[in-house]
């Protein structure tokens, strides 16, 4: 595990410009979408948004990648690690030998951001491994959660493509100058 985790580390110190968005206003999460993937899923629960997105031709009961997209709106400046160590015990119960761990912390743009993975040997509903990480950002106006999950055994390709995908997804606000969205937007 300390081969992934160091080539996680290595991406996660890449810089990667976040992708151009037009009419942005006040707060916003800002995620790029990977070529062939596209939405297979949304949904909405009071002031929290989800979407799901997976390979071109998949869908979000049989998929190989998938990534989810939620915004938590009202949840303001909250610990960016609250939602990943509640899911920790769920995640070990749903999956034997299961676990979640957190990567790294840092400040993104202002905001309070954390990295975690959560790996699963073997995922008992879709009978193959399952790897999943996640970036959590405390915004202002949200509290917003961006997952890449993967159901192959894990690469080192794997891992940099997830954490230069990861590194991409930002959260900016057109109200303030610190924390502005980039040029062009």
């Amino acid at each position: 595990m300390s081969k992934i985790l160091t080539a996680a580390m290595a991406a996660l110190l890449l810089g990667f410009a976040p992708q151009a968005h037009a009419d942005l206003k006040d707060e916003n999460l800002l995620m790029p979408m990977p070529t062939g993937f596209s939405e297979a899923y949304t949904a909405q629960d009071g002031g929290m948004h989800m979407s799901e997105f997976v390979p071109d031709g998949e869908n979000v009961d049989d998929w190989s990648q998938m990534i989810t997209r939620q915004v938590f709106q009202g949840l303001r400046k909250t610990d960016p690690d609250m939602l990943p160590k509640a899911m920790q015990g769920k995640w070990a119960q749903a999956c034997p030998k299961g676990e979640g761990q957190k990567l790294t912390s840092a400040q993104e743009n202002g905001y309070p951001v954390s990295i975690w993975m959560f790996t699963c040997p073997m995922n008992p509903a879709a009978n193959r491994p399952e790897t999943m990480w996640l970036k959590v950002i405390s915004g202002a106006d949200a509290h917003y959660l961006v997952q890449y999950a993967h159901r192959r055994p894990v690469t080192d390709k794997m891992v940099v493509s997830t954490m230069v995908f990861l590194k991409q997804v930002s959260v900016c606000d057109t109200r303030i100058s610190a924390q502005a969205c980039p040029a062009g937007m």
